[in-house]
């Protein structure tokens, strides 16, 4: 996980636990599933966002910090203290296209709240499925904070995007069962495939964080409480008049697609300058000496 960014943890929950979380869940994504990431009245999937606040048994199994997906959580992190940053529940029907490509930490907004904070990510398949129902995909390795030379040379000429998909491998989820889980980082680049099968694509994905920094980034990732376990970023990043809105029927959430700082977009251009420059002297250099042989050959 630490190295890639994606893990696949097979059979690390009770299948009737789950079970019984994916019963409630289904009602609840039919109830209360908004569109989400639509074009032109398109959607990638449905969403319930916080749906703890919706269901006692949801709740009961998402703040369970004896059970073993908060323990497996708190392994990946390094780290006990952790807190839920948010809890959804994801249905992706059939005939729905590809999730854009986007990184989770980016999405909600945690690098411009505390550079400091970091999280592990869970998506609990609530019935058993392949690939062809839209799974999750990732590129592995993408997490880093820090890069090799290769890799920073071609960003700095065509930008990180190119650099991410030709350096780095893509891995997707599948014959996933009742009781696996997969993770990733909330760096890690990733996306979901198209839902090809008859089937709609349930998941819960629950949301853990954790600072890098002894005061946990100025309380961000302190919990509520030590019934709650929610984190206190959660009411800054999720505000209430946004989540009224989302229980009332809010769709069509924008993308938040990959982008570029603007320091970067100029190191790439004063880059790209400086190669083409060094190029075209290079071309003319050679057809220069290739002109003069060729005379004194005439001569």
């Amino acid at each position: 996980f630490r190295k890639g960014g994606w893990f696949l943890s097979r059979q690390l929950l009770a299948t009737d636990e789950v079970r019984t979380v994916a019963a409630t869940l289904e009602d609840l994504l039919s109830e209360h599933g908004r569109r989400a990431f639509g074009d032109e009245g398109e959607k990638e999937v449905r969403f319930t966002f916080a749906v703890h606040e919706l269901d006692r048994t949801v709740a009961d199994f998402v703040s369970k910090q004896s059970g073993s997906l908060w323990q497996q959580a708190a392994r990946f992190a390094g780290t006990e203290e952790l807190c839920v940053l948010m809890d959804r529940g994801f249905a992706k029907d059939p005939g729905d296209p590809e999730t854009h490509w986007h990184r989770d930490d980016e999405a909600v907004g945690i690098p411009a709240l505390h550079g400091g904070i970091r999280t592990v990510h869970a998506w609990i398949p609530l019935k058993a499925m392949g690939k062809e129902l839209g799974t999750l995909r990732y590129l592995i390795g993408t997490h880093r904070r820090e890069y090799e030379w290769y890799e920073q040379l071609l960003a700095s000429l065509w930008g990180w995007e190119f650099a991410w998909f030709a350096t780095s491998r893509t891995e997707q989820d599948d014959a996933l069962e009742l009781g696996d889980v997969a993770w990733h980082d909330g760096f890690t680049l990733h996306s979901a495939g198209s839902n090809q099968g008859q089937q709609v694509r349930n998941g819960l994905a629950i949301s853990y964080a954790y600072c890098v920094y002894p005061d946990r980034c100025r309380g961000a990732t302190q919990r509520v409480s030590a019934e709650n376990p929610a984190c206190r970023a959660t009411d800054v990043l999720f505000d209430k008049t946004w989540k009224e809105r989302h229980r009332k029927g809010e769709n069509d959430y924008s993308k938040n697609m990959i982008a570029e700082p603007f320091e970067n977009q100029l190191m790439r251009f004063i880059f790209r300058s400086i190669a083409g420059a060094l190029a075209g002297l290079g071309i003319h250099a050679v057809v220069t000496r290739f002109g003069s042989q060729k005379d004194q050959k005439t001569d």
